[in-house]
């Protein structure tokens, strides 16, 4: 009988519902708890771009042939660009720039890279950045230089 009375919570048979604010068991502190497994992350923080340095050359190849620009030149090409990406949860915008920006500078003209992947990678860079100025500081996310 004391079943049939009993009232179902809205979790029951699945996980624990998530704390906010809780009482410590010694005294009446407020301690906050937060799970934290599904959360987006802050503005501010930078996710990883997990993406093979080659295959995202040659997106970004694939791009400049198709523009006329990359990606880095200005902001709206940089969005236009990684967010069919951030929206598959790859990365977002603070880490994109950054990618980006290790991605430019990883190379020069002159480098001359050891091992096959890195030689790949310098091939397809040099068809993107090759011959430009040298001493080009252009920062991708910050605007044109123009």
């Amino acid at each position: 009988m004391a079943e049939a009375n009993r009232k179902h919570l809205p979790n029951d048979g699945g996980d624990p519902p998530k704390k906010k604010n809780t009482t410590s068991a010694g005294g009446s502190k407020q301690v906050k708890i937060e799970d934290t497994s599904n959360r987006k992350s802050k503005k501010g923080d930078v996710e990883e771009v997990n993406i093979y340095n080659l295959d995202l050359l040659n997106e970004i190849l694939e791009y400049k042939k198709w523009k006329g620009t990359t990606p880095c030149d200005n902001p709206d090409d940089l969005r236009e660009f990684c967010t069919p990406y951030i929206r598959l949860d790859i990365g977002n915008a603070r880490g994109w720039i950054r990618k980006m920006r290790e991605l430019k500078t990883k190379f020069n003209d002159d480098s001359d890279p050891t091992d096959d992947v890195e030689k790949e990678e310098f091939e397809v860079w040099k068809k993107i950045w090759g011959g430009e100025l040298k001493g080009d500081d252009h920062d991708p996310g910050v605007g044109s230089s123009k």
